[in-house]
């Protein structure tokens, strides 16, 4: 009997235990989620603040330690002579001395020194280092105040690069770009043809003194660039102005013929960034045993070139059998009678004219109508 009662207290026992834990599941597992959610959210707080801490302290820590890089670099540094140049005593990277400090020297600084009044008009190949400052001072300051595409390039890059005094009175490091070779190259020749004509290739001779550290690649660039460019009177021209020896085609030798030997003349364009093209002719041929005509005058293109709107062409048969009449805007639509055929000026150009054009004595081209010569009849 006392067993009886033993086992009947544990049975008890066993059926309440079981009913504790199936009345009181699902209140635990959802109390169990929210211990876990709020948890895992907490974890998640932690964790974003902790990133957001690290990159601060990596930041700070990566600004801190450049700090003592560089502080490392000159420390015990003596004061020196105004743009004086040297390399870190524990890194690579080039410091200057300007304006009575040591300061990590720009990309073209670190390759051509200090750029200041004695120095105007040197120029030189900056090469990429690390560690250099990059900032390009009148670029940033162009942005903010302009917000104009006509800005320098924020940030320095590996090129050529001149010395300049700009109009805020300040010298920076001005890239050296395609058509500002002719600061370099416009050194009249000494011969007696271009004294003559006043035309004259471009020279580098003169400005090689002024190229800093420059290795014969160097030179030998410069040297081809300043062949290739025909100069008159000290502004850039057509090439045909200096192989023919006739000098400039101006306005006031508009229409002139001359005969002078055989030349072929190429073109370059140049893509400078920010839609800007840059025309430059160059001399690829000149044969003395064969003879040619040529005309002075305007070019052909609408577009900008390097050189004036002057020119001397080759002279077509058309040119040569109206001369001495030329095509110009103020005889558009005009018919002109040559030495073997009759001619319409259009848009200057002469053209053949039909018999019907002929008969009428006038043709009411487009230009024409644009200068108001004439009018279309809607009924024709």
């Amino acid at each position: 009997m006392k067993n009886l009662a033993i086992l009947s207290f544990l049975l008890s026992l066993f059926l309440v235990s079981c009913g504790d834990d199936s009345g009181s599941s699902v209140g635990d597992l959802s109390e169990e989620a929210e211990l876990s959610s709020s948890s895992s959210s907490k974890a998640n707080k932690n964790s974003k603040s902790s990133s957001s801490s690290n990159v601060k302290n990596k930041s700070s820590s990566s600004s801190s330690k450049k700090a003592e890089t560089i502080t490392d670099d000159i420390q015990n540094w003596k004061d020196t002579t105004e743009g004086a140049i040297r390399k870190g005593d524990v890194t690579d990277i080039i410091y200057i001395f300007d304006n009575k400090k040591w300061r990590v020297a720009t990309l073209p600084e670190a390759s051509l020194g200090l750029c200041n009044e004695k120095t105007v008009g040197n120029f030189g190949y900056a090469e990429k280092r690390q560690g250099q400052d990059m900032i390009e001072p009148r670029g940033y300051e162009c942005v903010v105040e302009t917000h104009s595409d006509e800005c320098p390039s924020s940030t320095y890059g590996s090129g050529y690069y001149i010395c300049e005094k700009e109009y805020d009175n300040k010298f920076y490091w001005k890239q050296l770009k395609y058509r500002n070779y002719n600061a370099i190259c416009n050194n009249s020749s000494d011969d007696e043809n271009s004294k003559k004509s006043n035309a004259y290739w471009g020279n580098f001779t003169p400005a090689k003194k002024k190229c800093i550290n420059c290795k014969q690649e160097n030179i030998d660039f410069f040297e081809d660039q300043c062949h290739k460019r025909c100069y008159v009177s000290g502004n850039i021209a057509h090439a045909s102005a200096c192989a023919l020896g006739f000098g400039g085609c101006t306005k006031d030798l508009y229409g002139t013929m001359k005969e002078g030997s055989s030349i072929k003349v190429g073109a370059e364009t140049i893509y400078e960034g920010n839609e800007n093209y840059y025309q430059l002719s160059y001399l690829i041929s000149i044969d003395s045993t064969k003879k040619a005509t040529y005309i002075c005058r305007s070019r052909y293109t609408y577009e900008e070139p390097a050189y004036p709107a002057y020119t001397w062409y080759a002279a077509s048969e058309i040119d040569i059998d109206a001369f001495p009449t030329i095509c110009t805007w103020g005889i558009e639509g005009q018919i002109v009678v040559g030495k073997k055929n009759t001619y319409v000026c259009e848009a200057e150009r002469f053209r053949i004219a039909t018999q019907e054009e002929i008969e009428a004595g006038f043709v009411c081209t487009i230009e024409a109508i644009d200068q108001g010569k004439c009018e279309v009849n809607e009924n024709d």
